[in-house]
């Protein structure tokens, strides 16, 4: 007859080999990718019980070195690759296409900001919400961090970069306050009346308003019709000689429609379009 420990020892044990016995798929990268693939793995484990998808928000760039180092099956990116990243061993599909909104907060009674307005604004030329029509209060400007494929997109479309020794630079107001995910600019924005930031189209709720650009609204509409300029992919990218059946399959699961109905639902372009 077994005593107490040893009936511990065994059902530990049992619970051990049931985690071990799952497949873990491990999707690393762009936490606005993540945002969507997060609700997609949840989606895909609940009918495929020996899989478990590990959704990792790190950033764009650690996403795609995550890839090319063999530490996670599935990169995502919110950004095309440099051409320094790019390697003829991995291998990229387009899951989604996604807008980038400026928000404010919910008090600003600003609606609109052009491209020369904005490029000011993050250069540190415009430091008062009264220059652009707004109250007399100093901005608060807030981006992300360098790794982020959201900033790489806004700047590059904001002219917000230079040259330097051959190398694209960031070129923004050295004071900008950087945070390292869009939950993080969404809060500061939603709690600061001065605050300026820029998210995910698909991560914008009713915590922050969303602006107008060039008089054009960030709506998923406006996007798909290429009104609304401020646009960049979702990307995954894989080790075609080394990603696994199961990664491969939820792969296949992300751009099959099923997949691609989820992607719509929450706010994003999906690829195949219905």
């Amino acid at each position: 007859m077994l005593n107490r420990a040893s009936t511990l020892y065994v059902l530990f044990a049992s619970l051990a080999f049931s985690v071990q016995a799952k497949e873990t798929v491990t999707v690393t990268g762009s936490t606005s990718v993540s945002h969507v693939v997060e609700v997609l793995a949840e989606t895909y484990s609940s009918t495929n019980k020996d899989t478990f998808i590990a959704v990792q928000g790190v950033g764009s760039s650690a996403g795609i070195t995550a890839v090319k180092q063999e530490a996670a099956d599935i990169g995502m990116s919110s950004r095309y690759l440099k051409a320094a990243e790019i390697n003829p061993d991995v291998q990229t599909v387009t899951i989604a296409h996604d807008g980038i909104a400026l928000v404010v907060n919910k008090n600003n009674p600003v609606s609109n900001l052009t491209k020369e307005q904005v490029s000011k604004i993050y250069h540190g030329d415009i430091t008062n919400w009264k220059a652009v029509g707004g109250p007399d209060l100093k901005i608060a400007v807030v981006s992300r961090e360098n790794a982020s494929g959201s900033r790489f997109s806004f700047e590059d479309f904001m002219d917000l970069t230079q040259q330097v020794a051959g190398q694209t630079v960031s070129d923004i107001n050295p004071q900008v306050l950087v945070v390292n995910t869009n939950g993080t600019v969404k809060s500061l924005v939603s709690r600061n009346a001065h605050a300026i930031g820029y998210l995910s189209l698909g991560s914008v709720d009713d915590s922050v308003k969303a602006l107008s650009f060039d008089g054009v609204q960030p709506t998923l509409a406006n996007l798909e019709s290429g009104e609304y300029k401020i646009s960049r992919p979702f990307l995954m990218l894989f080790k075609e000689k080394k990603i696994t059946d199961n990664a491969k399959d939820f792969l296949n699961f992300v751009i099959s429609e099923g997949g691609q109905n989820i992607i719509d639902q929450r706010g994003y372009i999906a690829v195949h379009q219905k």
